[in-house]
């Protein structure tokens, strides 16, 4: 897709939480470690999307790397892309600091990005497709389609709503409050204005664009109230 074309979705625009900020970036392992494992996600993930350590990964909204370093402890390699630089930053950090030396590190966004390497085994994109309306996700989902070798796999996690539309009031209060006993006050803050500002949408929808990209849904995972995984393949 052109990059210049004068009627493509901002990708640089802040949505929801600006994590363009460099000291907004810097919190963000710590305030997502207080209720994510990184690593125990990264050992599911190579599990269930089958890969092995001749695998090529793509981590999409790559974030600090929280699944990018390990899965490039078990992968041949794990092209890493985010459209924040801060964040993008800190990987690199990471990878000086550990001595890693098969992460490719890329600034781009879901409809820029222009794959140059070696043929994907598998996409990984995690808590980031909110960040754009539903006619964008999709064009974003038919592209990682197009990315991925035959038989390739995509992992989707994402915040995803399947209650009743007339019950929402009650149930995103309830959701705010059940954040509230997991995790600190910076991230309750931070869902609010995911809910405010940010473009989740509901599973009928969500599912319908990953098969309309041509994925057949394998397997969906309710990892928390709100919260769906997609395991799809090509």
């Amino acid at each position: 897709m052109s990059s210049n074309s004068d009627w493509l979705f901002e990708e640089n625009k802040v949505i929801g939480v600006d994590y363009f900020d460099a000291s907004l970036a810097k919190n963000y392992d710590n305030a997502h470690g207080k209720f994510r494992d990184f690593d125990k996600e990264a050992e599911r993930l190579f599990h269930d999307l089958q890969l092995s350590s001749g695998s090529i990964v793509l981590d999409f909204g790559c974030g600090t790397g929280g699944l990018s370093v390990p899965l490039a402890k078990k992968c041949q390699r794990v092209y890493s892309v985010d459209i924040s630089q801060a964040m993008i930053d800190i990987l690199k950090d990471k990878i000086d600091q550990q001595g890693i030396m098969n992460i490719a590190p890329v600034r781009s966004g879901f409809l820029t990005y222009e794959h140059e390497g070696e043929c994907l085994d598998a996409i990984v994109c995690t808590i980031t497709l909110h960040h754009l309306p539903d006619f964008w996700k999709q064009v974003a989902l038919c592209r990682f389609y197009e990315m991925l070798k035959p038989g390739g796999k995509l992992f989707l996690l994402d915040v995803v709503f399947d209650f009743i539309p007339q019950d929402y009031q009650e149930v995103l209060d309830s959701w705010l409050r059940s954040m509230a006993g997991v995790a600190d006050t910076d991230m309750v803050h931070e869902t609010k204005v995911h809910i405010k500002e940010e473009y989740s949408t509901w599973d009928w929808i969500l599912e319908g664009m990953i098969e309309r990209a041509s994925f057949s849904i394998n397997k969906k995972i309710e990892v928390m109230p709100q919260m769906k995984a997609f395991i799809c393949s090509k």
